[in-house]
Parts: C-alpha cells; sequence; structure tokens
C-alpha cells in the first residue's frame, strides 16, 4: 500500500506511520528498498522473565555473531526457511555460570530474522523521535476509537463476510463524512 501511495502522490521518498500489525520484517525492508521509511510500534514476544531476554544479546553485524550476556559467541547454525530466520548457537552453554539464568535447556538458541536489520532501523528511529509514535497513536488509534464507539462497542449487527463488510464499509464512510464536516463545516461539503 505504501509503494501504490508513493507512485500516485508522484515523490522520491515517504515517511509512513503504521500499526503495530504492519511490525513485517519482510514489508519494512522491502518499504526501506523503494525508499520509503516506516515507523510502527515494535512487537515484542512474551518471554519467561526467569530468563535473559533476546534483546539482551548482541548482534554484530560485521562478524554475523551475536554476544551472549556471558560475553560468549553464538555463530549462525542453521535457516528457518518457512519463518524466514537463522538459527544462532553456541557450544559454550554446557560450562556457562549463567545458564540457569538463560535457558532451562541444553543449549540457548537465538532466532534472528533475515530482514532483521530493517526492523532494528527502524527502532532505532522511533527511539531517536519518540513524537512519530505520539502522532501515529493521535492520526491511527482515533478513527478506530471513534467508529467504535459508533458502532456500538465494535460489534457488527450483520453476519456473514460480504454483509461485515459491507457495513463496515458504511462506518468507514460514515467517519469521514463527520471528520470531514469537523474539519471544513457544512456548508463547504453541501451542495449550493
Amino acid at each position: 500500500m505504501s509503494v501504490a501511495t508513493k507512485d500516485v502522490l508522484e515523490v522520491e521518498k515517504l515517511q509512513v506511520l503504521t500499526d503495530g500489525g504492519y511490525s513485517n520484517a519482510e514489508e519494512i525492508a522491502r518499504c526501506e528498498r523503494e525508499h520509503i521509511e516506516v515507523a510502527a510500534p515494535i512487537k515484542r514476544g512474551a518471554m519467561n522473565s526467569d530468563h535473559f531476554r533476546p534483546a539482551q544479546f548482541v548482534y554484530d553485524e560485521a562478524s554475523d555473531t551475536i554476544r551472549c550476556p556471558a560475553a560468549q559467541t553464538l555463530r549462525p547454525s542453521g535457516v528457518h526457511t518457512r519463518n524466514r530466520a537463522i538459527r544462532y548457537r553456541t557450544s559454550a552453554c554446557g560450562s556457562c555460570a549463567l545458564k540457569p539464568k538463560c535457558t532451562p535447556g541444553a543449549q540457548r538458541t537465538i532466532h534472528r530474522l533475515v530482514d532483521q536489520s530493517a526492523l532494528d532501523r527502524m527502532e532505532a528511529r522511533i527511539h531517536a523521535d519518540p513524537s512519530l509514535m505520539t502522532i501515529r497513536r493521535c492520526t491511527v488509534e482515533h478513527p478506530f476509537g471513534t467508529i467504535k464507539r459508533m458502532s456500538g462497542a465494535g460489534r457488527f449487527l450483520t453476519r456473514g463476510l460480504k454483509a461485515v463488510k459491507a457495513e463496515a464499509a458504511l462506518s468507514i464512510l460514515a467517519f469521514n463524512i463527520l471528520h470531514a464536516v469537523n474539519a471544513f463545516g457544512v456548508s463547504a461539503i453541501t451542495p449550493s
């Protein structure tokens, strides 16, 4: 959608603020190749608080290795083609003093997405300019909240995909009309 928007606007670069559901490493990398700068909330997976989190492991791009909290080096040991991730491991886990804080298993495995560097750059942009998330929250979240309130807490009155799509489209149309009236006034949008 961002690539199509860039083409319609006929611009060389574009900055996009989006919902966390679109925080996909592969698509963010694709946007970067198209000179589109994406800012989306970073999705963090649930993790057992008894063990080191993946964020505590530092990736070194030059050597394509990961440094663990015990200063050991994890090297690539395989690729998951289904989820486009590289597996990193080290043989030092067996004798490591921090192993009880790291993993209950025989050895700790860290998975890094093939396009993880695009997510890292996006996260750096967000930390460098926190106002991006404030702007996103104010512009992206507001329509959903308003539409949800207008439609009675977000429950659809119809059943079936075709009917629900039509109901959702009508709710969005009603929001857009309401937004236009609030922005420009009734006289600006009614024919004379």
